[in-house]
């Protein structure tokens, strides 16, 4: 079985909780199953890594293929990146360049015969404290800066399934794939013994301790828990969060206040240009701002 490797020089990079739970060929066969209500042996599994460096940071993204499926998933998120779409494009071309070079580049280049590609497929797993929906979906044109003519000229999507995995949801999904539900209590475990204990570290420590007893993916804890503790404090670096969160808030009250800027602007009928000028509102925006009103 030939499996497609890391291709970046980066050994520091960290694997997540998830990805070390669910890279063991049988874990991906099971949750395989669960989420597409195909059954498969582990050795159908064959596993590619995600771990890519984009500006800087780190990823922790599992992908396997199954017969002629691939299955891109996404660790499960705290809060909802709504950029993952594009992330997960990113992934999906490089996976399939790599793929191709194993297979024969020359034959993909220069034939004017159709080649078979496996079919992607997209998933993340949500369980913050936001509440959200059981299932949602992201389309990467969401992202686009304007709409496009798709029944005349090319056009690109990409849909991205969110599961909510927070206790009371997805409750079928849990049925299917028992360490699915079992790394969701873990998780939702550290989050409750976060409001006792101030130090995380002994939140985490006490969250492992409590699965450990009541069999709550026991053998993985007791294997991995030394290396657990470091990629949880490397993922949920929480000043890196608090401080991404207040510049987001500050960008959303900046261009709140540029568009009633704007728009008191309008009403003094001035030019289109001089309100973008004095805002940093783009004339495409104030157009639709008009149009809006």
């Amino acid at each position: 079985m030939t499996t497609i490797e890391n291709s970046t020089s980066n050994r520091e990079l960290k694997d997540g909780v998830f990805k070390m739970l669910f890279e063991p060929l049988e874990k991906s066969a099971e949750l395989h199953a669960a989420l597409t209500n195909i059954p498969c042996t582990a050795d159908e599994v064959q596993p590619f890594s995600l771990n890519m460096a984009i500006s800087g940071k780190f990823c922790n993204d599992l992908g396997f293929l199954v017969r002629k499926r691939m299955i891109v998933l996404a660790e499960h998120m705290s809060t909802l990146y709504l950029n993952m779409p594009f992330r997960l494009l990113i992934y999906l071309a490089e996976s399939y360049d790599r793929l191709i070079k194993l297979w024969g580049e020359k034959r993909f280049k220069y034939s004017t015969k159709l080649y078979k590609i496996p079919t992607p497929q997209f998933v993340v797993f949500y369980n913050g404290i936001e509440e959200r929906p059981e299932k949602e979906i992201l389309r990467l044109s969401d992202a686009f800066m304007e709409e496009i003519d798709r029944e005349n000229l090319g056009s690109l999507e990409l849909k991205v399934v969110v599961y909510n995995i927070n206790k009371g949801y997805n409750t079928e999904l849990f049925a299917k794939c028992p360490t699915l539900r079992q790394y969701a209590d873990f998780i939702a475990k550290i989050r409750e013994y976060e409001e006792i204990y101030t130090n995380y570290d002994k939140a985490v420590r006490k969250a492992i301790e409590y699965c450990v007893v009541n069999d709550i993916l026991a053998d993985f804890l007791k294997k991995n828990g030394g290396k657990i503790m470091s990629v949880l404090f490397t993922e949920y670096n929480f000043d890196d969060h608090k401080e991404v969160y207040a510049e987001e808030r500050t960008e959303d009250r900046l261009a709140e206040q540029a568009f009633n800027i704007a728009k008191k602007l309008l009403k003094r009928n001035r030019p289109l240009e001089e309100i973008a000028e004095d805002t940093g509102l783009t004339q495409a925006e104030i157009t639709a701002l008009i149009a809006d009103n």
